[in-house]
Parts: structure tokens; C-alpha cells; sequence
């Protein structure tokens, strides 16, 4: 892939960046959350210690993802289904216990366009709840001032263009103007969509 310059995409006035590994790395938050739902069950999994607990949870992650990560815990771990919603409630709000740190590139990069009095937009997915408490949970160094987020699935979740249209629409700004800076085929396709240039954040 060849790479670009941030100067060269100085020229655009408004950016809209991803959030989950486009500013941060997701599995800081992911992981401190589920160190939280191991303490929570090893009281109640009869033998089962809150390290055995964790380390069921990360094999699961490591080998299957996240598709039904809790349901499959849950089963190894021997509790009831009906613990899944507190998984949930947990893993979307429970207080991390360090902030997380952004990307250095992508630090350089907002603080950059900062500078320059860019206008500056987080469009992200996700559950709203969930997604404000990791916006809330990033150690921003003051650059979220300058920051306006929007949680995609409170309009509707990317790869639809809606958020788009909404920035387009809320900011009086020409497609153009625009460039969507994320990581992953969602975010290009979303862009895409809402007529606009994309750019992939490995690619700076």
C-alpha cells in the first residue's frame, strides 16, 4: 500500500475519523473489560478463580473473535445463560482503570489539523452506550475540545452514508471538502457511499 504524507491531505477542511482502531487500539478497552467480567463471575462459578475466568474468556477471543464470545463463556465457565445481558452491561459500563492511549500517528495527526482550526468529526458504530464510554475512556490530551462525535447507530450504522449526509448537512460543507480516515472495508465502503474521498489510517 503507498503511503501518503499528512500533508497532502491538508488541502480538505473537514475530516471525519473512525474511532475503534483508527484513534486507539479497541482491545485496551476490550480486554480491561473483560478482566471486569472474570472478577464479577468468580464468585458465582463454583471453583472457578477470576485468572482461570480471564483466561477462558482471551482463549475464546484469541481462537473465535467476538461472535458469541459471552454465550460461549458462559457455557465453559458453567453459568446460566441469563448472565449474558450482565456480560453486556458490563463489557458497555464499567469504568476502565487506566485511560487509553491514542495511536502516536493519529495523536500527531488531530493535533495537527487542530492547529490548523480544522473542522474535526468521530463517526463511529457501535452500541451508543458502549461507544461514549470508550470516547470517554480515550486519554484525548485535550483534543476532544475540537472534537464533534457522532454515534453512527443513533442515525444509522455504517456502511451507510447517513452519518455522512448528517456531517454534510450539519456543517454546510461540499463532498469535496471532505476525507473519512478508518481502517477497515465498513468505513471505506461507507465512505464510498457518502460520495467522499477515503483514506486508511495504515496508509499515513
Amino acid at each position: 500500500m503507498a503511503k501518503e504524507s499528512i500533508s497532502e491531505i491538508l488541502d480538505f477542511t473537514l475530516f471525519i475519523f473512525d474511532l475503534d482502531n483508527t484513534i486507539y487500539n479497541e482491545e485496551d478497552y476490550l480486554f480491561q473489560s473483560y478482566s471486569e467480567i472474570a472478577g464479577r463471575f468468580a464468585g458465582i462459578s463454583t471453583g472457578k478463580s477470576k485468572k482461570w475466568l480471564l483466561k477462558t474468556i482471551m482463549s475464546i477471543y484469541r481462537k473465535d473473535g467476538r461472535e458469541k464470545l459471552f454465550d460461549k463463556f458462559l457455557e465453559k465457565a458453567g453459568l446460566d445463560a441469563t448472565y449474558l445481558t450482565e456480560c453486556l452491561e458490563i463489557l458497555r459500563n464499567f469504568t476502565p482503570s487506566s485511560r487509553m492511549k491514542m495511536y502516536g500517528k493519529t495523536e500527531k495527526i488531530l493535533r495537527m489539523l487542530t492547529e490548523r482550526n480544522k473542522q474535526i468529526f468521530v463517526l463511529t458504530n457501535g452500541n451508543p452506550a458502549q461507544q461514549r464510554n470508550k470516547i470517554k475512556s480515550v486519554d484525548w490530551k485535550g483534543l476532544d475540545m475540537s472534537i464533534t462525535f457522532i454515534l453512527a447507530d443513533e442515525i444509522e450504522p455504517k456502511p451507510s452514508p447517513a452519518g455522512i449526509e448528517y456531517i454534510l448537512k450539519q456543517t454546510n460543507t461540499g463532498k469535496e471538502q471532505v476525507i473519512f480516515i478508518g481502517d477497515s472495508e465498513t468505513d471505506r465502503e461507507c465512505a464510498s457511499r457518502g460520495g467522499i474521498r477515503f483514506l486508511n489510517i495504515s496508509s499515513l
